[in-house]
């Protein structure tokens, strides 16, 4: 099957937009051991799905009627990501794309109030995946910096 990845990018990520201006209300993760499938994002303009597509090659952008609850049965676990939690009550100034399809396609949040952070969701497939993780995410935060020093 051959896909018009251009055309399947946008559609899937054309939800991106209504997260800006939204107040990030709380973050959970789905994870298959040993491999994060799926960000949800709850917020004041509702609950989203960030996730792969077809192959995780790509990622998307889903509203979701709820957040899911959180739990740990047989594998399939849904909980909180410690990490992220910094960014919980603060409000999204932009949500972007970033990378391309099979190199590192994802999403950066950024926020008021927090110049200096941003919150990545990435597909695994960015040129240093670990070994065996395949058709996941891979979750980060950046950081940036403006100092320098001279020599």
């Amino acid at each position: 099957m051959s896909y018009d990845y251009q055309i399947e990018v946008e559609l899937a990520c054309n939800l991106l937009g209504d997260l800006e201006g939204a107040t990030l209300l709380s973050v959970r993760i789905n994870v298959v051991e040993p491999e994060y499938n799926v960000v949800y994002l709850d917020t004041s303009n509702g609950v989203f799905a960030l996730q792969g597509e077809v192959g995780g090659e790509y990622l998307g952008v889903h509203r979701k009627a709820e957040m899911p609850d959180i739990t740990d049965h047989d594998g399939y676990i849904i909980c909180a990501y410690p990490p992220f939690e910094e960014f919980v009550g603060s409000v999204i100034s932009q949500a972007r794309q970033m990378g391309s399809i099979w190199h590192g396609h994802g999403f950066e949040i950024t926020f008021k109030g927090i110049p200096d952070k941003s919150m990545m969701i990435q597909s695994i497939y960015c040129g240093s995946e670990p070994e065996g993780l395949t058709d996941c995410l891979r979750l980060g935060i950046g950081y940036y910096s403006n100092e320098w020093a001279r020599t």
